[in-house]
């Protein structure tokens, strides 16, 4: 092989590498930016095919797609000097790619900052409301506020910020047992009340109760000596009527009761003079 032909072949080798690498593909999802030797030339936002100068230019690619921060869990210090543990997370787009490679060369740096504008913002935020309302009250409008404040910081480092979210907001692991156990003390004090009341209740009602018998067998006592007494009357009433009547039936019959109640008894012994008056029925009366 002659020295022209070498020299033809690793000219075209030289030229095809440096063919190769003077073209490169923009993916519909990235953007680029070209840089010479360090230095930002140009951005390159249009997917598709596109030349840069070999050896001197290289192509830093860059997302385009909506990327996601989960930002640690930070302690922040409310208004109403209650300390709470918030979680949160942003959704970002690099919106300057010029300006994103300017503040951070890689993503995680840029990642970093965008942490800690978020961060700050938090903070500044929540510090101005009570805790009632950033747990339960108007929390779209506080992350619609930490969203705005957060996209102006970001967009001075190329980063347009999209949304933001608090996933949890609640209070320290400390700060929830000690309000736990005064939560037990009070509903503790609050079920001793309650006992106690139901006890002192309870006794206006036994007594209540118990008065109430008293009264009512009192009144049924007294009726009942009503009754008796009106019944005696009519019994000494029917017995005086029947003796004005017939006197000898009567005592007759008065004699006989007496018999009854004397010697209704097996064991009954009665020591009398046999002319007694006692013993006048048994005596012949001609």
């Amino acid at each position: 092989m002659s020295v022209k032909s070498i020299v033809a072949i690793v000219v075209s080798l030289i030229i095809l590498v440096a063919g190769v690498s003077s073209v490169y593909v923009v993916d519909e999802r990235e953007q680029a930016i070209v840089v010479k030797f360090g230095e930002p030339k140009r951005t390159v936002t249009t997917p598709g095919l596109h030349f840069k100068i070999p050896v001197m230019e290289q192509v830093i690619f860059l997302e385009k797609r909506i990327l996601s921060l989960d930002v640690p869990p930070q302690e922040v210090l409310a208004s109403d000097q209650r300390r709470i543990l918030v979680d949160s997370f942003a959704r970002y787009r690099i919106a300057d790619p010029l300006k994103r490679y300017q503040a951070a060369r890689t993503e995680v740096g840029a990642a970093r900052l965008l942490e800690d504008a978020m961060e700050s913002t938090v903070r500044q935020v929540l510090a101005k409301e009570p805790m009632n309302e950033i747990v339960s009250g108007q929390r779209a409008e506080l992350m619609k506020k930490i969203s705005d404040l957060t996209n102006q910081r970001a967009l001075t480092f190329g980063l347009e910020v999209v949304d933001v979210r608090l996933k949890r907001v609640d209070l320290p692991r400390e700060n929830s047992e000690a309000i736990f156990r005064r939560m037990e003390t009070e509903r503790q004090r609050e079920a001793a009340e309650k006992r106690a009341s139901g006890q002192r209740d309870a006794v206006k009602i036994r007594a209540a109760a118990d008065r109430q018998v008293a009264e009512i067998l009192a009144e049924a006592e007294r009726q009942s000596q009503t009754i008796r007494g009106e019944a005696d009357g009519q019994a000494v009433k029917i017995f005086a009527d029947a003796y004005g009547r017939d006197e000898d039936f009567f005592e007759f019959y008065r004699t006989m009761q007496a018999y009854r109640k004397s010697l209704g008894k097996d064991d009954t012994r009665l020591v009398l003079s046999p002319d007694s008056e006692f013993f006048k029925l048994f005596m012949d009366n001609k």
